[in-house]
């Protein structure tokens, strides 16, 4: 079974701008914040909004002494006027396209014009725009209520922002041949028409079934869908990929998936989690297997921890401290154990970000949270025989990494308020600083090692483990955004964090590379591959709009198996 993702799918430009506000509305102020009326069409996202603390007023009446905020599809003009004589603020979320159209309309009826609007009679945005024509106004969806349209001296034509293409070109076709003085204004909104138009793409080149993503109650959601069934194709519309069964795809070679303006990327992303999932259900044993095998070690944070064993190995080798497996087991199992109780206290932020890896935490989350408590009290006692430094720096990395991941260490730090503070702690350099400790400091605590393998073996750890950190927040992106959880992506945005990602490679890079060939190590610098891996991953993911969780997870943490396998073959 063949899946393809619709070029065109999720957020447009109005909504992405409005949720990244009122998110920041919500994170930055002290008094609640209201929304007038829901925000978008998609209701997963306005319940996310609601738990995160957005209130709803449904009537200006209610607005009294509080911010408000009106939502994307605009607000009638007298509503708008109540609202702003009864509120302390408002904070106008109206899409800018569709306010383009609330001003045309505005515009030519103060000229006697009168105004057609094709579109949904009820929707949000039409009974806004009705308001704004005061020389008369009609809606239509269709050619055949053309005549109904009363005599006037001249029209305005003017549409939903999300009507359909093929629908408004027919209705102004007729309305031309109908009407002596006419004006037409496209107003269809591009992202619209394009989604549209994939679809039609989509059907014509032979996909067989069509899987569209958005809220039931979201007209651009709706008429995807209807485009589907108009040419014969099995369609779904779904609002979550729990709506999809295996029953469902039984015939299909096919599937096409699109979505609305209004839904966000992390359900696209799990949809087509569970495509692919349903997708392996339908392969042959040993495929199947082998995906579950890989899904645990990686979702557990085995493979994580193995990546850990194979980092201290080559810590070890290159500064010729010698091959024993007492330090990489020590790594193995404090990597484990720090990141499955992080993952155990960040269960809310999976279950949109990462749902299988939520799944899994949920159903085992006691058990591994006991292997996690073990695994530390393990390796506490396998470094019995080593120096008191090295067991104090064991201890104490302990001691902070569980601290880190605890609910009172991120309310300290939001309480404290130190911006500089909340960006180092949000942008999870302590990870890469754990990983060095463990991997590195820990093994050359214990013998003497030259200063320069040190700086070289820290700048290697610290760049492969910062793109990696950086890449798996750019998944999780959309989700850690309306969670409102701080991340690195979030606070920088994606553009600078690829500038950022390039200056600490390049660093990294020359930094590992230049002592390295200076220690006369040079069958090391094969791995600077990792490096490269990563930026070269994280080119890719800057220029794509979603991401399969599951399988850019494993494409992510396949540079770990490159990395064991560079370490056995030299």
């Amino acid at each position: 079974m063949r899946i393809t993702l619709a070029k065109h799918s999720g957020f447009c430009m109005g909504v992405r701008t409005a949720i990244v506000r009122i998110i920041r509305e919500i994170n930055s102020s002290h008094d609640d914040v209201y929304m007038y009326g829901p925000l978008i069409h998609n209701p997963q996202t306005v319940e996310l909004l609601q738990k995160r603390g957005l209130k709803t007023i449904d009537s200006p009446a209610s607005a009294g002494k509080k911010q408000v905020a009106v939502r994307t599809h605009g607000i009638p003009l007298e509503e708008s006027r109540l609202l702003r004589q009864c509120a302390e603020r408002v904070i106008n979320l109206t899409c800018p396209r569709v306010a383009k159209v609330q001003s045309i309309i505005k515009k030519y009826s103060a000229q006697g014009y009168y105004t057609i609007i094709t579109g949904d009679t009820d929707h949000a945005e039409v009974v806004g725009l009705k308001s704004y024509a005061q020389a008369g106004v009609s809606v239509i969806s269709d050619i055949r209520e053309v005549p109904s349209i009363p005599q006037a001296k001249q029209y305005l034509v003017v549409s939903q922002t999300t009507f359909d293409r093929e629908g408004f070109d027919k209705i102004t076709a007729e309305l031309r041949m109908c009407c002596d003085s006419i004006t037409v204004f496209d107003t269809i909104c591009d992202s619209t028409s394009l989604r549209q138009n994939d679809v039609l793409a989509g059907i014509v080149s032979g996909n067989d079934t069509l899987v569209v993503v958005g809220g039931k109650n979201s007209a651009n959601t709706k008429r995807l869908a209807r485009i589907g069934t108009d040419n014969n194709v099995k369609t779904f519309h779904i609002e979550t990929g729990d709506e999809l069964t295996e029953d469902g795809f039984s015939d299909s070679r096919s599937v096409l998936v699109t979505a609305g303006t209004s839904t966000p990327g992390w359900i696209i992303n799990n949809v087509l989690d569970k495509l692919y999932a349903i997708k392996f259900k339908k392969s042959n044993i040993f495929l199947k297997s082998a995906l579950i095998f890989l899904q645990y070690i990686m979702r557990t944070n085995l493979l994580s921890a193995a990546a850990a064993f194979f980092m201290s190995l080559i810590a070890l080798a290159y500064s010729g401290i010698g091959d024993g497996f007492l330090f990489p087991t020590i790594s193995f199992l404090y990597i484990f154990s720090m990141y499955s109780i992080n993952n155990y206290f960040e269960k809310s932020f999976l279950k949109l970000s990462n749902p299988d890896k939520y799944l899994i935490y949920e159903k085992y989350g006691i058990p591994l949270l006991t292997a996690s408590i073990i695994s530390m009290l393990a390796s506490i006692y396998l470094a019995r025989e080593c120096n008191p430094a090295t067991i104090a720096v064991i201890i104490t990395s302990y001691l902070t990494g569980f601290i880190y991941s605890t609910k009172p260490a991120r309310i300290f730090i939001e309480k404290i308020n130190v911006g500089f503070v909340k960006k180092m702690y949000y942008s999870k350099i302590v990870t890469c600083l754990g990983w060095i400790i463990v991997t590195v400091m820990v093994p050359m605590l214990a013998s003497s090692v030259e200063i320069q393998s040190l700086v070289s073996l820290s700048a290697w750890v610290f760049t492969v483990i910062f793109l990696r950190t950086v890449l798996l927040d750019l998944i999780a992106y959309q989700g850690d955004l309306i969670m409102g959880r701080e991340t690195l992506p979030l606070w920088l945005g994606a553009d600078k964090v690829w500038i950022a990602a390039n200056i600490i490679s390049a660093a990294g890079i020359l930094v590992y590379g230049y002592v390295t060939i200076a220690l006369n190590n040079l069958y090391f610098l094969p791995f600077i591959v990792t490096i490269l891996y990563f930026l070269a991953f994280m080119y890719i993911i800057k220029n794509l709009n979603y991401i399969i969780p599951l399988k850019y997870e494993l494409l992510v943490d396949m540079n770990f198996i490159i990395m064991a396998l560079l370490y056995l073959y030299l």
